[in-house]
């Protein structure tokens, strides 16, 4: 599954540079003739106007002979025909440009468009080389187009309802639900808000999927973003720390919470791992021994030991969601290691190591990602290391580029 994960990242890098290869030759022709379009003697006739248009007021195709020109110049020349209703299909557009002319309105039209990690979200990207080449398409009339709303429903919440992070991974905060605006980009992700409380404000249901976007803050009120509205992201109802919920201590044990420092995370940011999420270990002790032990990874899954006289004698697993999910008390795995694949990522294993009663180590729990992997070691004294590590040729991110 790992190596299928790896593959479709493959095909959607060579399909993002066919279309970029595409949008080059559509739009180095359509902005050296948009320059001088007001003085172009075509089948538009004289320009009587030229406005800037809001791109974020979608459009469809509203007949199946439509034609995108590469310029208004050559508007209406079988060799300015830059793409047509087939190629097009499905798509949504946006204008930047509004001409009225002697023979009616034409638009300089972009697709919709969202991706974001590569971007300075500082600014949006609309005057950058990259973005133009890849969604610049060209010049329609306005009767070849209709209004489009990709937001089917809207509301705000008269009550912030609570939510907590599940996984960490398998959605990010967007600045609008995904192609609902002419360019949705990733804002942040689950990485550092594993451990805190979340509200949600508003709802949208969009109109292409019906999937349901909500939007989130911190408990402070601090903006976040938009997130698809999962039960295996969001988790409803208040935190709970971990080791309150899954650890019972008993008179006689002691327990200690031990975080990740945010420096040995690396601070960044991974398209397909929550690289910069500290991992959590909970040990509690009994007369000086370690008794029990909840490790939450880089993935935010909770692993539960026991042990007994230095040796482990059960596994438990949980789900993102913090549900029961695997149980493993076969002597031989506990003596050596085993990993688990969660069931629908079989891409991040959790692999359980143990070691013998001459070493000080006595358990490490490690996620084997596609970016990176993260590794909590617990010794027989009861520290705790923690270890992040970043696979050479991966392209990360700053986190502080997503703040």
């Amino acid at each position: 599954m790992k190596k299928s994960r790896l593959l479709l990242l493959g095909l959607v890098g060579l399909t993002m540079a066919g279309c970029s290869a595409t949008g080059q030759s559509k739009s180095a022709a359509a902005s050296a003739t948009s320059a001088n379009s007001s003085s172009t003697k075509s089948s538009v006739g004289k320009i009587l106007s030229t406005e800037t248009a809001n791109p974020d007021i979608a459009y469809k195709m509203a007949s199946k002979k439509v034609k995108f020109y590469r310029s208004l110049k050559e508007f209406g020349k079988k060799s300015g025909i830059i793409s047509d209703y087939v190629t097009e299909s499905g798509s949504t557009f946006g204008a930047v440009k509004k001409y009225t002319t002697s023979t009616g309105v034409y638009y300089h039209l972009i697709n919709y468009d969202y991706g974001g990690y590569g971007f300075d979200h500082a600014d949006m990207p609309d005057t950058t080389a990259e973005y133009r080449q890849n969604v610049d398409n060209g010049y329609v009339k306005s009767t070849d187009l209709k209004r489009y709303h990709p937001i089917k429903k809207a509301w705000t919440y008269k009550h912030r309802k609570p939510y907590y992070v599940g996984n960490t991974w398998s959605h990010r905060l967007w600045n609008a639900p995904v192609a609902t605006m002419h360019y949705a980009y990733v804002m942040r992700g689950f990485d550092r808000l594993a451990m805190q409380q979340l509200y949600a404000t508003k709802e949208e249901v969009k109109r292409s999927d019906g999937a349901h976007y909500v939007y989130l803050e911190t408990a402070k009120g601090r903006k976040l973003g938009w997130v698809a509205k999962s039960p295996k992201t969001l988790i409803a109802g208040y935190y709970r720390d971990p080791g309150s919920q899954f650890l019972t201590i008993q008179p006689g044990q002691t327990m200690r919470k031990h975080v990740q420092s945010k420096k040995s995370t690396h601070n960044r940011v991974g398209i397909n791992d929550s690289l910069s999420l500290q991992q959590r270990a909970y040990v509690v002790k009994s007369q000086y021994q370690v008794s029990k032990v909840l490790v939450m990874g880089m993935d935010n899954r909770p692993t539960k030991i026991y042990f007994s006289n230095g040796h482990a004698t059960k596994v438990k697993f949980y789900e993102y969601w913090r549900k029961p999910w695997k149980t493993v008390t076969k002597p031989k795995k506990l003596r050596t290691h085993f990993s688990v694949w969660h069931e629908f990522a079989e891409g991040v294993p959790t692999r359980v190591s143990f070691f013998s009663s001459k070493s000080s180590k006595l358990a490490a729990v490690k996620t084997e990602g596609s970016d990176g992997s993260a590794t909590t070691t617990i010794y027989r004294s009861g520290k705790v290391a923690f270890k992040t590590h970043l696979y050479k040729h991966v392209v990360t991110y700053p986190l502080s580029d997503f703040k």
